[in-house]
């Protein structure tokens, strides 16, 4: 470097480390019981309650979890779609079954104990939750982002830095692991005319693999036919309450906490979780963080109704208290083996320490020892999903806060698939020419690629029309049979959704002469697919003989709704649907104006689909009758707010039923009904 660059000028900084000691953290363990059994811990509502444990539904569901329909894993999980996974990833493609996994990691009241100990345990939360992902080459796979935040320039705070940054390169090196990017923000200081507040010192750690398998990520929903239920402490530290969410309820920091001891402990541990996700021997698990054991456990079991354990932690405190046990933040895991045999064979015979420690039950109770604690399952969750209800009443408004907190749980992912559905991708004869489509789209536009593949793989030749090619007559449409209305966010809404590309067709000869055209031949067929919804609606293609005519309004709850959610597919006569009368379907929703404000009794409109509940947020925006889709009245035009298009694969849906292996999903039968009318015409 000198040869390139010269000698750079050295920086000397000075500074001297300060002792802080903090007060450790004395707690009262209650024994009280209700009129029905249940312990009585005030504690742990207040700890479910804090906003690093609690339920983060008021942030995930606002924001699109699914756009560009290579989302193979967000937030939420289990029927009751609740944001507990461990993991984000992405699917590389639409045809393979890699990915890129991503997870995050931070300690900062850990580190304001020992900012080693925070360093070390911010990397190890990352690795806790990515490992649930099966990895590339394991641990040797991952590479780190180090994010630095700390308020430099405070008499001890460059000390305390660079104890943390030896720490976090010490251990990296130890795992094995690169940090070849990151981000510093060290001025994390504001003066107040009172006084100066600095934020506690901390490292937030994002980590990132190549997922070998988007099918085989395992979620933190205990399975009721799965085997016993198993503990890892990544650690290998005397569980230690200091910095974790237990103490913040007593309002103390805590004078010692946990560390992770043995990096080589971490390596084999790791890559012999991966091993076992590979081979499909754990069906369930998560990571221990904000709110230690206890509340792991209860997560695992939030996500599903009448869904509960039966714990036994002797062997695990048998050197340590049930509280340091249960309410500690050591770095460690919670899984569920699907048989057990297998499962403990190849921790012993990797020297991986594990504990035992219970069974999953179909009853809502977590029950921890036979003389100890018994909890109600479904009354926590609500205790935990509490702050997500009173952070939702300021940007939903209360009505829909309080629906949303009293549906959540009363509004279960249940499906039923067609009876001739077999799972595999469409037969398609590539020796005969592929029928023509196109994808219409606008500038805003985000769903196209899906909705391009949907097509191709249903055996369509697709196209890609941009408005610009139908404005200056590039495009005609009159070779196209099969046209698609992309979602997105066309003209970014600012005239309200699809308001400017409803306009782009009206007040532009050759767009509108070109689509006119097309809607008047009878061997044509359209779908409308969210922004591509509104657009028809707008256009006032699907009842073109009604005086008033049906618009899409804002949803009730006044803002942007991205879900997984159901719907029933009823008696219609939709060319691409009716063939899946009478199921029930998971689907993909994002949208802000939803809602389905139509004038007329129900009778007057071919109505396809419902939202498979009444009532929000099952119907996620308020639509008249609970519609979700409807057709015009030849069945040829269909248009849906939910996003079909993004739900074709099996790892396309937040929540699938166990034991398939499809290749497809029911919906790319849609696209295939679309090919298969055109080529019978």
């Amino acid at each position: 470097l000198e040869d390139m660059f010269g000698s750079s000028p050295k920086t000397v900084m000075a500074d001297k480390k300060i002792e802080r000691n903090y007060a450790k953290i004395d707690y009262h363990i209650p024994i009280d019981t209700d009129e029905n059994g249940f312990t009585i811990f005030p504690q742990l509502e207040k700890l479910l309650q804090l906003e690093a444990v609690a339920c983060k539904d008021w942030l995930t569901n606002k924001v699109d979890r699914c756009v560009g329909g290579r989302v193979a894993k967000q937030q939420c999980a289990g029927p009751l779609q609740l944001p507990l996974n461990n993991v984000g990833v992405m699917a590389l493609d639409f045809l393979g079954k890699e990915g890129v996994a991503t997870s995050i990691g931070h300690a900062p009241i850990s580190a304001l104990i020992n900012p080693a100990a925070g360093s070390r345990n911010a990397i190890a939360e990352a690795l806790t939750n990515i490992i649930w992902a099966p990895i590339k080459d394991g641990i040797k796979g991952i590479s780190l982002s180090a994010n630095w935040m700390w308020p430099c320039k405070n008499e001890g705070e460059d000390a305390r830095l660079y104890d943390a940054v030896k720490a976090c390169s010490d251990f990296a090196i130890e795992l094995g692991i690169n940090i070849p990017t990151g981000k510093d923000s060290l001025s994390m200081k504001q003066k107040y005319p009172d006084g100066d507040v600095i934020a506690p010192g901390t490292v937030i750690i994002s980590a990132a693999g190549n997922c070998i398998d988007i099918n085989k990520v395992v979620e933190p929903v205990f399975k009721k036919n799965g085997g016993s239920i198993y503990y890892i402490n990544f650690s290998q530290d005397k569980h230690k309450l200091g910095g974790s969410s237990f103490g913040q309820i007593y309002g103390k920091i805590g004078n010692e906490t946990p560390d992770v001891t043995n990096a080589a402990f971490v390596k084999n541990a790791f890559n012999t979780i991966q091993k076992l996700i590979l081979d499909e021997q754990i069906v369930a698990g998560h990571d221990i963080g904000s709110g230690g054991l206890i509340t792991t456990l209860l997560e695992m079991c939030f996500a599903d109704n009448y869904l509960g354990a039966d714990i036994d932690l002797d062997d695990v405190y048998k050197n340590d208290g049930i509280a340091e046990v249960l309410f500690a933040e050591n770095p460690g895991i919670v899984f569920q083996a699907k048989s057990d045999e297998s499962l403990e064979a190849a921790l012993r015979e990797n020297n991986v320490e594990f504990f035992r420690i219970g069974s999953v039950t179909s009853k809502s109770v977590l029950s921890i020892g036979e003389s100890y604690w018994r909890f109600d399952v479904a009354a926590l969750r609500d205790v935990w999903f509490r702050t997500s209800y009173l952070l939702d009443r300021k940007q939903s408004g209360d009505v829909s806060a309080k629906k949303r907190f009293d549906n959540y749980k009363n509004q279960p992912l249940k499906y039923i698939f067609p009876a001739h559905f077999d799972g595999k991708k469409p037969a398609v004869d590539n020796s005969k020419p592929r029928p023509k489509a196109a994808i219409i789209r606008e500038k805003g536009s985000n769903s196209e690629r899906e909705m391009a593949n949907a097509m191709y793989l249903a055996g369509f030749d697709v196209k890609d029309v941009h408005m610009t090619d139908l404005i200056s007559g590039r495009e005609t449409l009159e070779d196209i049979q099969f046209i698609g209305a992309v979602g997105g966010f066309s003209n970014s809404d600012v005239l309200g959704s699809a308001k400017g590309w409803a306009g782009a067709f009206l007040y532009n000869e050759k767009a509108k002469t070109a689509l006119e055209k097309f809607f008047k031949r009878d061997d044509t067929l359209s779908v409308g697919i969210c922004n591509g919804c509104q657009l028809f609606m707008e256009l006032e293609i699907i009842n073109p003989d009604h005086e008033i005519h049906g618009k899409m309004k804002h949803n009730e709850s006044h803002k942007h709704e991205s879900g997984f959610t159901s719907v029933k597919v009823q008696e219609n006569n939709s060319v691409m649907l009716s063939t899946l009368a009478g199921t029930t379907l998971g689907v993909w929703i994002s949208h802000g104006e939803g809602r389905f404000d139509l004038p007329y009794s129900e009778d007057k409109y071919s109505v396809v689909a419902k939202y498979a509940y009444e009532g929000y947020p099952a119907n996620p925006n308020g639509s008249h009758f609970d519609i979700a889709m409807l057709c015009d009245n030849t069945g040829r035009h269909l248009v849906t707010m939910p996003h079909i298009e993004r739900s074709t694969f099996q790892w396309n849906w937040a929540h699938y039923p166990d034991g398939r292996k499809d290749e497809v999903s029911p919906w790319l039968e849609a696209f295939v009904n679309a090919r298969k009318w055109i080529e019978n015409k």
